[in-house]
């Protein structure tokens, strides 16, 4: 029998632990996310929102489609929870066969259905921009050039693959530094590109070979972090973890189907409704999914491997303390997250979007974009934690039946708005999409496991919501009194990018305090968690 305080040091024993392996995914995400942001300020400023952009982002989608099909969701579906079972030095040798016999797997299968992707590259153009009608709002260059970007990005879906069995390894080994960190350097290769090649006559073709090269230095990264796990390729593909693995992810790629399905919907209409709506939404999307990496994605990631070990060793306790730590370091990190980028989204939008060749009209598609996708946002920080856990218990298919009703709202949505709403009525849907998910995944494991955490979340929930609402406001009205200063500046200036950084930093800066003050003083702990646990980080990575 546990006793009380036995259980009291465990709980925090958990939350050290994943505040500090969400400290140290966060700091990297940060960094990848900032890189992802530079990215797209850098493909703004070259392009804008014009049709190389749609083209570019229609080729990106494909590849990242594809990508998601073969790999990507098998990442904490199935992946980390099964490799997590050999984690330990007396099954080290076990897991190096697997890992290898994964690799040489994903080489063979991945690698031809990239082969033949690049031979059907006008196909599955034609895929993503033919429903719409017959109206066409983007110049007859843009399909071919699409084709040609689509048959240049394709070969870094084997080679993310790759990466992400490396990854999940390290996620596995409960080592999170090297994947935190790799992701940058992604980015920052993509941004390399673009500066070097984006005036040459590579053009936005210099993002493509960005992703590739980027694609590359992944692989680079990962594989030293494995040094005493070092993979043993193989052929033993009926290793009973690689059949796990396959049996777990199959639910999971029924569910990407349909997500499939409603995304080249969705860029279909995206593409056919506006010229500016692709570009817009992707820089957008840029800005969300900061939010969601740096909020969601460090906590359940970091969470996981503790929620299956958990698990695994049926100790229920345990794993809804763990669960209800997530839910609450979420909750700590989106409430600011989303109701503070409401407050600065015009500020935001003109210091990071509105310069070189996107104009008054792209940014304000963009703003729109953004502001219609950041209620979904919220939903979907507290939906990843859900889902993980989910996957922790090694159910995937609850997620994958959810997601496909989900799914079936947002076409409904997104066919009902689309019209009247144009590019908002698209966003919007895809917001609901998020909501109905998070939700429905909420109230069925409340009435699976009978609760979802314990009762402090609610009341997190609640002391972040007032706190962020009061911080929103001062927020808001800060920047609007600052953007109203006349200050007479050129545009385009170094004065006047000075004065928009101010009017973002401002008040970021001002809010950040009245939040963590309000926190501090209501006694929500989890905020000093997640200051203590990013501190020591950089405090180490200074020394």
């Amino acid at each position: 029998m546990v006793s009380a305080e036995e259980q009291v040091a465990a709980g925090s024993s958990d939350r050290q632990r994943i505040a500090k392996a969400a400290a140290i995914i966060m700091v990297g995400t940060v960094l990848s996310r900032i890189l992802g942001l530079v990215r797209e300020q850098v493909t703004s400023y070259l392009w804008g929102t014009t049709d190389q952009v749609a083209a570019f982002t229609l080729a990106d989608n494909i590849h990242t489609i594809l990508f998601d099909l073969v790999i990507s969701g098998m990442m904490q579906a199935a992946l980390v929870p099964v490799l997590s079972a050999y984690a330990a030095p007396e099954h080290r040798e076990e897991l190096r066969r697997i890992v290898g016999a994964l690799l040489v797997l994903a080489m063979i299968v991945i690698g031809a259905i990239v082969a033949v992707m690049m031979l059907f590259a006008p196909q599955l153009v034609w895929l993503m921009t033919a429903l719409g009608g017959d109206t066409q709002v983007h110049s007859p260059d843009t399909i071919p050039l699409t084709i040609e970007l689509v048959r240049i990005i394709l070969p870094a879906v084997l080679l993310l693959s790759i990466s992400t069995i490396l990854m999940s390894t390290l996620y596995a080994l409960q080592r999170f530094t090297r994947p935190a960190l790799s992701l940058a350097v992604r980015n920052a290769a993509i941004v390399a590109a673009a500066l070097a090649l984006g005036r040459t006559a590579f053009e936005i073709r210099s993002l493509a070979v960005g992703i590739v090269v980027g694609a590359l230095l992944l692989i680079a990264i990962q594989l030293p972090g494995l040094r005493d796990a070092m993979p043993r390729p193989n052929f033993g593909f009926r290793h009973p973890a690689i059949r796990r693995i396959l049996l777990l992810y199959l639910p999971i790629f029924v569910g990407l189907i349909s997500n499939t399905i409603a995304l080249v919907i969705d860029r279909n209409l995206a593409f056919n409704v506006d010229a500016h709506a692709l570009g817009a939404m992707r820089y957008a999307t840029a800005l969300n999914q900061m939010i969601l990496g740096i909020v969601a994605a460090a906590t359940s990631l970091a969470a996981l491997p503790t929620l299956s070990r958990h698990f695994s060793s049926g100790d229920e306790a345990a794993y809804q303390r763990t669960l209800s730590n997530g839910l609450k370091m979420v909750t700590v990190m989106v409430v600011p997250a989303t109701f503070g980028m409401a407050a600065i989204a015009w500020p935001a939008v003109d210091l990071l979007f509105f310069h070189g060749a996107t104009d008054l009209e792209g940014a304000r598609a963009i703003l729109t974009a953004l502001l219609c996708y950041l209620p979904g946002t919220f939903f979907a920080a507290f939906d990843q934690v859900l889902i993980f856990g989910y996957y922790a218990r090694q159910n995937t298919r609850t997620p994958v039946i959810v997601g496909v009703l989900a799914v079936g709202g947002f076409l409904l949505t997104a066919f009902s708005l689309v019209g009247p709403l144009g590019m908002a009525g698209l966003v919007l849907a895809n917001s609901a999409q998020f909501m109905f998910h998070a939700i429905v995944m909420w109230l069925i494991m409340r009435r699976a496991l009978g609760q979802v955490g314990d009762a402090t979340v609610g009341r997190t929930l609640r002391v972040c919501v007032a706190v962020g609402a009061l911080m929103a406001v001062a927020v808001f009205l800060l920047a609007q009194a600052l953007q109203a200063v006349p200050l007479g500046t050129a545009p385009g200036t170094a004065l006047d990018l000075a004065r928009r950084a101010v009017a973002v930093a401002i008040p970021i800066a001002v809010g950040a305090a009245i939040y963590a003050g309000g926190l501090h003083l209501l006694g929500v702990d989890e905020i000093r968690q997640i200051w203590r646990g990013v501190m020591r980080r950089l405090g180490r990575a200074a020394a």
